[in-house]
């Protein structure tokens, strides 16, 4: 199972630099609303909305929820009081992503433990938290036993 986090903040008039100078840390991505994007199809598309998104990053892919929501503590503990006041946010909350499943085996079920120290942090910070799913299917059919 891979896991990432991210704390999105949206909105029409946002000033990302001006959220980044406000909480001290650099986003992952960041864009005004009207701002022209490459997507990676090489697509043209000019972005619907401002956004500052900060992600949690596992390149090795081992970091558990607890790990993940406990860098996200520690990159924010000392601003999480400023969110709810950021100038120009119409949206602001923390997606716990979760990618489960491969080309071998289906999925049938997906769990994961939060520890109550993170649960609290998650509590602390005045978000709200989205949980997203992705179940990925098995590349050959399924042949019952």
């Amino acid at each position: 199972m891979l896991i990432s986090i991210a704390l999105r903040i949206v909105g029409d008039f946002l000033e990302p630099e001006e959220i980044s100078v406000i909480l001290g840390v650099s986003p992952h991505v960041a864009w005004r609303k009207g701002e022209v994007r490459i997507t990676s199809s090489k697509k043209e598309i000019v972005s619907k909305h401002g956004l500052w998104e900060w992600g949690s990053d596992d390149p090795s892919h081992t970091l558990t929820i607890n790990d993940h929501i406990n860098r996200f503590r520690n990159a924010f503990e000392a601003v999480h009081h400023l969110f709810s006041s950021l100038p120009n946010v119409e949206n602001a909350w923390l997606d716990i992503h979760f990618v489960v499943g491969d080309e071998k085996e289906p999925i049938s079920e997906v769990w994961f433990l939060m520890e109550p120290e993170t649960l609290s942090t998650l509590y602390k910070l005045g978000l709200p938290v989205e949980f997203t799913i992705d179940v990925l299917p098995p590349s050959e059919p399924i042949e019952d036993a």
